[in-house]
């Protein structure tokens, strides 16, 4: 029986510098990245085949998360979903929750907590390191 091939973590946000950050650390721990600046430059790329899972600002120029999630749900397309953000009001919260994602994290978030939600995100994945 082979090794699973690495699990895919789409980044989406519109900060370059988290989006890199973001890409480091999650190759380090050894996920396949793919990273995105727009909700609007993710939808035209394609999702991946195989285990993947989608780490989403809330805040976006233009298109928001949530509305992507609308978006991915109302197009058929389904991708665990983990929402974050910069932000701490009850509005936000709110809308986070009623978004369902599998998990929220607030920025700025530490290794654990985002390990812990994408295994959430991805329940089949064997090999995620802990």
């Amino acid at each position: 029986m082979g090794k699973k091939p690495p699990a895919t973590v789409i980044v989406v946000d519109d900060d370059a510098s988290i989006r890199g950050a973001l890409r480091r650390q999650l190759q380090i721990l050894g996920f396949n990245v793919l990273d995105f600046g727009s909700a609007e430059e993710f939808l035209t790329g394609e999702i991946p085949i195989g285990d993947a899972c989608l780490l989403l600002d809330v805040y976006m120029p233009s298109m928001t998360g949530i509305e992507l999630c609308r978006k991915l749900t109302e197009g058929g397309r389904h991708l665990p979903t983990i929402l974050i953000s910069g932000r701490d009001d009850p509005q936000t919260r709110k809308m986070m929750r009623e978004a369902h994602p599998i998990a929220s994290l607030l920025k700025p978030f530490d290794e654990k907590s985002l390990l812990r939600a994408i295994s959430k995100a991805l329940p089949n994945q064997m090999n995620l390191p802990h």
